[in-house]
């Protein structure tokens, strides 16, 4: 067995064959789901925290969700984009910890991967490439109902095919996240428990007694991994589930801090302006986060 036990749940939202070109272009994107691109032939680029990804044939990119990013084609881009949802665990809950852009070189296999992903993935591509329109309810309503079409095997191979994609993206062992294995193993449950537990009271003593732990070596232990405090990292949760309730359900504000785990419209609104810089209704009403 493992050092940690493995929970992976991938859902695709949206998938097609995509020729760009000068109109891709987009500012500050920060979406509440997950962007696989497998790039085909031409030139683009995305550009995050002032670095400048080049979309270059051959190239598989992968954009986590709430990494905030701008798109843009000079001239001539086509690709595959694959946009899913996630709950993972473990390992690869990773990803979330660092706002950043993957990149690299498809293997062999990966074209004909991308290519039976999209046979059996028919007729859910995007309708508009503007994330404005596409990031809301509208659409998820639309490909639940295609998804619900789909035979088991269908869904299992297709979830079989998009974790084998997503495991090409592998962390540096110079990553900053290379970090001794029993710290990894003492954080990882309450990181688990945090994401399953956001509508909770959550508390850094009741984390560290969860995991057995005093709340001021829980604390340490916790900054170390995440580069983030207990609280802050709960708020930063709560709030990345007010905006994905925000754009993909017709919740109330009051019923969204609810289910956040926040106490109120009110309080919502104030800690959601603080991370976003907008209001819950203007960000609702925008259609993107």
């Amino acid at each position: 067995m493992g050092l940690l036990s493995d929970t992976f749940s991938l859902r695709i939202l949206n998938i097609a064959y995509s020729e760009l070109d000068q109109k891709w272009n987009y500012k500050n994107i920060c979406s509440p789901f997950y962007r696989m691109y497998y790039i085909f032939d031409g030139e683009g680029f995305i550009t995050h925290k002032g670095i400048t990804y080049k979309l270059t044939p051959g190239k598989l990119i992968l954009i986590p969700s709430f990494t905030n990013s701008s798109y843009s084609c000079n001239e001539s881009l086509s690709l595959i984009y694959v946009i899913f949802t996630n709950q993972l665990y473990n390992e690869m809950i990773i990803y979330n910890f660092h706002d950043r852009i993957f990149e690299v070189k498809a293997q062999p296999l990966d074209k004909g991967l991308f290519e039976r992903l999209l046979f059996l993935n028919p007729k859910m591509e995007l309708l508009d490439n503007d994330p404005q329109k596409y990031d809301n309810w509208h659409y998820l309503d639309k490909n639940r109902n295609s998804e619900a079409k789909k035979s088991f095997q269908e869904r299992l191979e297709s979830q079989g095919i998009l974790l084998q994609l997503f495991s090409r993206f592998k962390i540096s062992k110079n990553d900053d996240l290379n970090l001794k294995n029993s710290t990894i193993s003492k954080i990882f449950p309450a990181i688990q428990y945090i994401n399953n537990n956001l509508e909770e009271s959550l508390s850094v003593e009741k984390l560290a007694h969860e995991i057995c732990l005093s709340p001021d070596y829980f604390s340490r232990l916790f900054l170390e991994l995440t580069k983030s405090r207990p609280i802050e990292f709960i708020q930063r949760k709560r709030i990345e589930k007010a905006q994905l309730l925000l754009v993909t359900t017709k919740h109330s504000l009051d019923i969204i801090a609810e289910l956040s785990g926040l106490n109120n419209a009110s309080y919502l609104s104030r800690l959601f302006k603080r991370y976003t810089g907008m209001s819950p209704g203007k960000y609702r009403q925008a259609g993107f986060v």
